[in-house]
């Protein structure tokens, strides 16, 4: 039993490898963050090599057995060995790139859903990197008008592949709207469909075949987009088992539709307003790995939607508002991706020293285990984005690896709420210390991260802080189980001293 579970968590890996932007200023060298799924169990990883950050697209491509072929970040291509691949150089190149981003490749070309990476199903060493780029519109601003591609052959060069075709535009309309470009495969299990919106209110579904790509059809969205916010303000996301799409922003809602693999066509259009308690300017969806949940989020709000209703607000569901919290700017949510270890990661639109984790999205309700500042990052992450997948395992019994667990080193950790009153306080606070422990140390940081007081080796199920020496402000509590060589578990608090 366990060769043929071992068995079935390894049939496709290719998207097994995250990697991150750099915007760090710690020194000469290189420093950013890398997710590599591949390590079971997984740790968060400092990497130093590489010429480019991903502050703004970000796709990578590896094999079935989740070795790195390629990445790029939008104008510029890289191999494995993170060197500018043979004619990789100016992907995106034009008047936007050099006159308005400065010719600078370091932060990547704009658009967060705007790029894809698909294997050409008639030749297993070609890859089709589609991407959108910006030219000048008839009021002289920058707008996505054309999908362009770009082509890797992986047997040149040694194996380290080489550009044998760039920035084609294989297709033009009157304006596409920014991100949401998605792609899944076809029910043959070879080809490829691939969906982008454009202003005209219609998704224009193309098809990658053994004869190349081209436009299948234009089908209408049975819905205006809203012609302000629409473009860039949120995501679409095909369900991990390719029956439905959805497409969410702040202004539009979420637009759910279902979606059929053998024709490509788009149905059954069913509708779902979410309140915006703030001002946000973008949201992000993403679907559990059963496809019975989906998670919208907008900057302050997460909420869950089963799908399976007539009615969608039938199946709505609030997890959580934002709790505040800078770590060290703004943890708002920003973009979410499903991870190959069935977890949904939401990442903030800012620098951060965390991530945001959905520990079980097939559960309903709060039992989604949903815990903001989760994972806690070896650094800073950049203001940057998840790398955008298509849905490789669709056809797969499992969508995902759930025995991918998480043992973090020494300056990772999965955080939890630690329990914490009376809030605000004046003088003393009470502490209650996780149910099963067996004692630990506890930590007080002040907003500057500076250390102020410690407790440690203790064992009580209670414990009475006294903060009447401290100048009023907000504090962070910590506290870390001493059986926590395993788990690697943290449990905070932030109090406020008035």
């Amino acid at each position: 039993m366990l060769l043929i579970s071992t068995t079935a968590y390894s049939q496709d890996k290719r998207d097994y490898l995250w990697l991150f932007d750099d915007d760090q200023d710690v020194g000469p060298e290189f420093r950013a963050l890398k997710f590599d799924f591949n390590q079971k169990p997984f740790v968060p990883e400092l990497r130093s090599e590489g010429l480019y950050g991903f502050s703004k697209n970000n796709v990578s491509i590896c094999d079935e057995d989740g070795n790195l072929l390629f990445y790029s970040n939008g104008c510029a291509i890289l191999t494995r060995d993170h060197v500018v691949m043979e004619n990789g150089a100016d992907v995106n190149e034009g008047e936007f790139f050099e006159d308005r981003w400065y010719g600078d490749c370091k932060f990547g070309y704009p658009g967060r859903q705007d790029m894809l990476v698909l294997q050409d199903p008639s030749y297993e060493d070609g890859y089709y990197m589609l991407h959108k780029r910006l030219e000048r519109y008839v009021d002289d601003s920058f707008r996505p008008l054309s999908l362009s591609y770009s082509y890797v052959d992986m047997s040149l060069d040694g194996g380290s592949g080489a550009v044998t075709e760039k920035n084609v535009d294989f297709h033009t309309i009157e304006e596409f709207l920014w991100s949401y470009l998605t792609a899944i495969y076809h029910a043959n299990g070879k080809d490829w469909w691939i969906l982008n919106p454009g202003e005209d209110n219609k998704f224009y579904t193309y098809l990658l075949d053994e004869q190349g790509l081209r436009l299948d059809k234009a089908q209408d969205a049975d819905y205006e987009f809203d012609p302000i916010n629409a473009s860039a303000g949120g995501d679409a996301k095909f369900s991990p088992d390719g029956t439905q799409l959805a497409y969410f922003n702040h202004s539009d809602g979420l637009l759910l539709y279902d979606f059929d693999r053998t024709t490509g066509d788009l149905s059954g259009l069913k509708k779902l307003d979410i309140p915006i308690v703030t001002q946000v300017d973008f949201a992000t969806c993403e679907w559990s790995p059963n496809s019975r949940f989906l998670y919208l989020a907008t900057a302050d709000s997460l909420w869950q939607v089963e799908v399976k209703h007539d009615n969608l607000e039938d199946g709505k569901l609030f997890i959580a508002e934002h709790n505040g919290v800078r770590d060290p700017f703004s943890t708002e949510f920003f973009i979410s991706t499903l991870g190959p270890d069935c977890r949904i990661y939401i990442r903030p639109g800012s620098s951060s020293y965390s991530f945001h984790i959905i520990h079980k999205p097939n559960k309903k309700g709060l039992a989604c285990d949903f815990v903001q500042q989760g994972l806690k990052l070896p650094e800073a992450s950049s203001v940057g984005n998840f790398p955008n997948y298509p849905r490789f395992r669709v056809d797969a019994e499992d969508k995902c690896d759930p025995s991918i667990s998480m043992v973090c080193g020494e300056e990772v950790y999965w955080r939890r709420d630690l329990t914490l009153y009376p809030n605000p306080t004046t003088d003393r606070a009470t502490i209650e210390i996780p149910a099963g422990s067996e004692g630990g140390d506890l930590f007080i940081f002040d907003m500057a991260g500076e250390l102020v007081d410690n407790i440690l080796d203790f064992n009580k199920t209670y414990l009475q802080l006294d903060f009447s020496a401290y100048p009023n402000g907000v504090y962070t509590v910590e506290y870390l189980p001493a059986d926590n060589e395993d788990k690697r578990t943290v449990y905070t608090a932030r109090v406020s001293k008035m």
